[in-house]
């Protein structure tokens, strides 16, 4: 590790040529605060400039670079939408106009003088009202000096940017950081990279940034190279060695921990379930039960499809807690969600003597229920984030379940875990997680996975709609109430936006009952709704009061309506495949035919048309998951923040899963060997882990 006084990697960015205090706060945005991280912002793509294209030569659909005079260069009206800039650049072959949405008018026309020569960067589309081709924001570069001269000849790197940078600025202080890297410290132990015979890593970065003349340009933006693979091999490492020792940590023996877990308490606890488990169910409760009769306190993950099964699942382990008198808390990310778990669970209990309590936001029997938590007179305390409050005390925490875990941040699943002492922890998710993430994500849990769904299910009909016929949708629906069955029909938005041109709950509710559904009863329900009011309007629901329930996604988990056989989504190209296969999961409850009517406003064929067929063709839960993850990436399929993964900044882990189970395996290698890397080789890992993620995994100080 090189001593930080002697480390111009660790100089703060703003003392870089080009920067300053203004430039550095922009920096800042993007995570880059030394030499180190702008070294570390990796490029995006890049692009070829060793071939200037005649703009005769653009093809349609391909980013290519042209070299031309300003023609003209004027803000335009844009059919009743404001104004656009557009720019027409000529060379002797012909003319592409750009054009501009966000601009200052006074900049654009300082900027772009009329015959100044550019060189310009973009993708080329068809402009059919202009009959020519066009561009949409492109990157442009005046040709006034030598080095945008020199650049011709080059492959371009292209950045992640903020407001009040663009890719030229970044280049030059990206420039300034390479000419002061000697060398940059590997946290990779030497023997690793040789056995897997990885390039030095001041080379990487070094290429990733100022790519030689003679690279292929193919594997380069494929990330494809021998340098691009070592980065990735860099982060997936760092992040396996973190998640290897929090592994560890969480395996720790605490002597006297273990639950008593007999086949005779098991048998018991089966024949409280009104219906006979799945051989899946079977499976994953055998790996609960033998996970808390450890020593080691379990740290388990519970997935399966929406239907599958779970709460039986975790009510068969609760019990387990509870028979060997620990107390049980399960929170859930709702109200809604938190009441129908109670409700269940204290149906299933009958006259038993466990005390089930429920602990929400604003109850009137609150301070009642806290002392019976303390007390140890609540066995089971279901609730929601309220459970994790300062004043809520359990006297013997033994388990601790989160419910669709991905919608709490890092830090509440910390607290829940937090109000015992070691407690076991399940987490559930209906959300099915593919493998690859599954890696990255949850590799210090252990995965119960409940793949069958409970036999006489009758499948979903999944029908897609664009906005005109949108009329069958409907129809469908009057048909299903008139026979007596019931309905959802979901939005967006709660209520009207001007920066979205989207329907919302509150305003759709009211025309409807005006027009397509006069004469039946709707009801409302948002997530800006008191408890109480929503409590009321899901019991109407429950009692068939409520013909067809108008709603925002606040009905994603919670609401279980057997009665209910057609569930539509407004916008349904807002959503996320996922959370599409969600809301699809509030119907075919019952025994009756179910569907699920997606209305969107888009043309027929489109791409995202063509995302949303996916729902058409599959009911699994896991293609879905699969699908959404590809076509949102990492990043969004849960929201970083809610499921704690770290940012991968150069990894696609459905490209890379072969470097992925390299990494995985060398570091759980390592770490087993070296717990505490302690060793002298294992130091600048060690350093990078306490810098990087002990805050994200709570590893505490390691080393």
């Amino acid at each position: 590790m090189i001593p930080e006084m002697d480390n111009p990697l660790k100089k703060p960015v703003q003392f870089l040529k080009g920067v300053g205090p203004k430039k550095a706060e922009l920096f800042a945005k993007l995570g880059i605060r030394t030499v180190a991280d702008i070294l570390w912002h990796i490029p995006l793509r890049y692009e070829d400039r060793r071939q200037i294209k005649t703009i005769s030569q653009l093809e349609i659909g391909r980013t290519v670079v042209v070299r031309g005079f300003v023609k003209t260069a004027n803000a335009i009206p844009r059919r009743g939408r404001g104004m656009v800039f557009e720019v027409l650049f000529s060379d002797n072959t012909g003319v592409v106009s750009a054009t501009w949405f966000h601009f200052s008018k006074k900049a654009m026309e300082k900027r772009f003088v009329l015959g100044s020569e550019w060189i310009v960067t973009g993708k080329a589309f068809f402009n059919k009202y202009r009959g020519s081709k066009s561009m949409v924001h492109p990157e442009t570069e005046s040709v006034t000096s030598d080095e945008e001269l020199t650049q011709l000849g080059q492959v371009i790197p292209v950045y992640s940017l903020t407001e009040g940078l663009n890719q030229r600025a970044v280049r030059k202080v990206v420039k300034s950081a390479l000419a002061l890297l000697k060398e940059f410290p590997d946290f990779v132990p030497e023997p690793i990279n040789r056995s897997f015979n990885l390039p030095s890593l001041t080379r990487c970065i070094k290429l990733i940034h100022a790519p030689p003349e003679d690279v292929s340009f193919a594997e380069l933006n494929e990330f494809e190279t021998p340098e691009q693979k070592k980065l990735i091999f860099n982060e997936l490492f760092l992040l396996q060695a973190g998640i290897a020792i929090k592994r560890n940590k969480a395996k720790v023996d605490i002597p006297g921990s273990s639950m008593k877990v007999s086949g005779d308490l098991l048998d018991k606890i089966r024949t409280t379930l009104p219906f006979k488990l799945t051989d899946a169910q079977e499976r994953c409760l055998s790996e609960i039960a033998k996970d808390m009769s450890q020593n080691s306190p379990m740290n388990r993950l519970l997935q399966g499809d929406v239907g599958s099964g779970k709460t039986a699942i975790a009510f068969s382990a609760s019990l387990i807690a509870v028979r060997n008198k620990k107390q049980v808390a399960i929170m859930a990310p709702t109200e809604i969600l938190a009441r129908q778990h109670y409700k269940n669970i204290t149906a299933l209990l009958g006259k038993t003597q466990v005390c089930v309590k429920l602990l929400i936001s604003g109850m009137k029997e609150k301070a009642e229920t806290l002392s019976q938590v303390e007390s140890g007179a609540a066995h089971i305390v279901i609730g929601t984030h309220a459970i994790i409050q300062e004043g809520v005390l359990f006297k013997s925490l033994g388990l601790a379940v989160i419910d669709e875990q991905h919608r709490f941040g890092v830090q509440q699943r910390a607290d829940l875990f937090h109000k015992g002492d070691h407690p076991n922890v399940l987490i559930m998710t209906a959300t099915p997680i593919p493998r690859t993430l599954s890696m990255t994500v949850y590799g210090d849990l252990d995965i119960s996975t409940i793949d069958e769904l409970p036999p006489g299910r009758i499948p979903i009909e999944t029908r897609l709609y664009t906005k005109e016929n949108r009329v069958s949708a409907i129809e469908t629906i009057r048909s299903q109430v008139v026979k007596g069955n019931q309905a959802y029909i979901v939005y967006p938005l709660v209520e009207e936006s001007e920066n979205l041109d989207l329907q919302a709950a509150t305003v759709m509710f009211a025309e409807l009952q005006e027009t397509e559904f006069k004469g039946m009863v709707l009801g409302l329900i948002h997530g800006r709704m008191k408890g109480a009011e929503k409590d009321e309007v899901i019991e109407r629901f429950s009692k068939g009061e409520i013909n067809i329930l108008v709603s925002t996604t606040v009905i994603e988990v919670g609401v279980d309506q057997t009665n209910a056989t057609v569930m539509m989504i407004e916008h349904a190209e807002m959503f996320g495949l996922s959370q599409l296969h969600q809301l699809r999961g509030r119907v075919g409850r019952g025994t009756e035919k179910s569907y699920c009517l997606l209305i969107a406003n888009l043309k027929s064929g489109s791409p995202a048309c063509d995302r949303l067929k996916i729902m058409e063709g599959t009911e699994d839960g896991f293609k879905i998951a699969e699908a959404d993850l590809a076509h949102r990436g990492a990043g969004d399929f849960f929201g970083a923040r809610q499921w704690g993964a770290p940012e991968l900044k150069i990894t696609n882990i459905f490209r890379d899963q072969d470097i992925l189970k390299k990494a995985k395996k060398a570091a759980f290698l390592l770490v087993d060997q070296d717990p505490g890397l302690d060793n002298k080789a294992n130091h600048e890992l060690c350093s990078t882990i306490n810098l990087k993620w002990r805050e994200r995994f709570q590893l505490g100080e390691i080393g």
